[in-house]
């Protein structure tokens, strides 16, 4: 075999290399950032955790990898890898939010995909045909009227449920805003947006919920997984 053969079989099979050591890279999400370098980490941007990242002063940036989250503060070098290694088991022992949202279980906090009608704003969903309707307080019985695409329905908390399913007579139409008004109570605004089976992992939940507009999980998902000092 020449010389000239051998390499070019040698390029290729480092071509081939490139997407596999890609892939073993953990990746890790940007989720915040605020002071004089936002522009070079918007939230959504993904990392490879060897990544180095540049702070300044008054420079914040919100991190979360596969298994924790983590506020880096400038100034500062810092890698990626910074966000720790913490289990989700144990980000969940923390809050309770994230646990919820992998074991379905009910939970003080709702899951991050339960329908918190005390929030205002856009929310993602994900399995339509499984949500659930969650609210803060459970100490008495409570009705909950619900009204969009044209209908309304009324949804019975009896005293200690926090969560209720979503009424099948009412299905969930994509992008619909939707009015929750309790029993001579408080009354709240929510967008509904499916986005059908969302992803297993804390940086690609993150990134889904950055693309359509969730802040309000997303800041849920965040506090989940934040990684104490």
């Amino acid at each position: 075999m020449t010389l000239g053969k051998l390499s070019v079989i040698g390029v290729a099979a480092a071509a081939l290399l490139v997407p596999a050591t890609a892939a073993i890279a953990a990746k890790v999400v940007v989720v915040r950032s605020i002071g004089p370098s936002a522009k070079a980490y918007p939230p959504g941007k993904a990392l490879t955790d060897t990544a180095s990242i540049k702070l300044g002063n008054g420079d914040i940036v919100t991190l979360i990898g596969p298994s924790a989250a983590k506020t880096l503060r400038g100034p500062g070098v810092f890698t990626a890898s910074a966000v720790g290694s913490a289990s989700l088991s144990s980000a969940a022992g923390r809050r309770g939010r994230f646990g919820a949202m992998r074991t379905g279980q009910v939970a003080k906090n709702p899951g991050l995909w339960d329908l918190d009608v005390s929030q205002n704003g856009k929310m993602c969903i994900a399995r339509p045909g499984q949500l659930n309707v969650w609210r803060p307080s459970a100490e008495a019985s409570a009705k909950l009227t619900i009204k969009g695409a044209g209908k309304s329905q009324v949804v019975d908390f009896a005293a200690g449920q926090n969560t209720r399913p979503w009424p099948a007579q009412l299905p969930v139409s994509d992008g619909a805003e939707y009015q929750f008004q309790w029993a001579g109570g408080d009354s709240s605004k929510l967008s509904l947006v499916t986005v059908g089976s969302p992803p297993s992992d804390l940086p690609g939940a993150a990134q889904l919920l950055i693309e359509k507009g969730c802040q309000n999980q997303l800041d849920l998902l965040v506090q989940s997984a934040s990684k104490t000092k």
